[in-house]
């Protein structure tokens, strides 16, 4: 786990707990609007879900196996980002918020577009998004050894992502505009389009999916255990750089 995470996660949670009082003190002492109530509930979700992330330090499994099993530690920081993920879904998910940072996102807007919006303003400098970006593409276009794998010719090299998309991504997922980008990439090797707000919504859409909880990581657990931390460091980064614009414009 990197070691500024959890201070991260820490400010986050009070930022959002200060806009949550922000949106109150706004409404006056009369009953709020809805969107002022949209805002008060949603900075006050978030600041919840980032606190239980935050708070988190183990968890506990009945069963000897899973408790002495390598992948704990993955499984354990999955639902850290669970818990970031919430945090971040009751805020893009809530017109009156999301519009404070940007007016133009409209109600048939994804939800990748408007958890972007989070990214864009977050702060966050390109050149550590590039960072960022080239660990998670190398674990993605790391080579996998599969007995059985009827999707590619037998002389074809096999990667996570291919074992990930074609493995384990049901066919109607896998065209969608997200599972369009996904495709091209395991068809071309080119990631380019994978950037960090699609990468970090893959880990949602792989997480709900049961994807990330299977062998599709095989190997050594090393390689998920970089995948989750390196995605929970961006999240976490988004979500305090995020809370910070949103107390400059409430």
């Amino acid at each position: 786990m990197d070691e500024s995470l959890i201070p991260r996660l820490g400010r986050a949670a009070k930022t959002f707990d200060r806009c949550s009082g922000m949106a109150k003190a706004n409404a006056g002492s009369g009953a709020p609007t809805i969107s002022e109530y949209e805002q008060i509930v949603g900075f006050g979700i978030a600041c919840d879900w980032i606190r239980w992330s935050h708070s988190l330090h183990s968890l506990k499994h009945s069963n000897k196996r899973q408790a002495k099993s390598d992948r704990a530690y993955g499984l354990q920081e999955l639902t850290r980002f669970t818990f970031m993920w919430t945090a971040a879904n009751a805020l893009f998910s809530r017109t009156a918020i999301i519009h404070l940072l940007d007016k133009t996102t409209g109600a048939s807007a994804s939800e990748l577009e408007c958890f972007r919006v989070l990214f864009d303003h977050s702060s966050i400098s390109v050149a550590e998004v590039s960072r960022i970006e080239a660990v998670l593409h190398k674990v993605l276009s790391s080579e996998m050894h599969v007995k059985h794998f009827p999707w590619v010719t037998r002389s074809s090299t096999i990667t996570t992502l291919d074992v990930i998309f074609s493995k384990y991504t049901v066919a109607r997922h896998q065209k969608t505009g997200l599972g369009k980008k996904l495709s091209q990439a395991t068809k071309t090797g080119n990631y380019g389009k994978l950037d960090l707000p699609t990468l970090i919504y893959a880990t949602r859409n792989w997480n709900i999916h049961g994807v990330l909880i299977s062998s599709s990581f095989r190997g050594p657990h090393k390689k998920f255990n970089v995948w989750i931390d390196t995605v929970n460091y961006a999240l976490a980064r988004i979500l305090e750089g995020s809370a910070n614009e949103f107390k400059k414009v409430i």
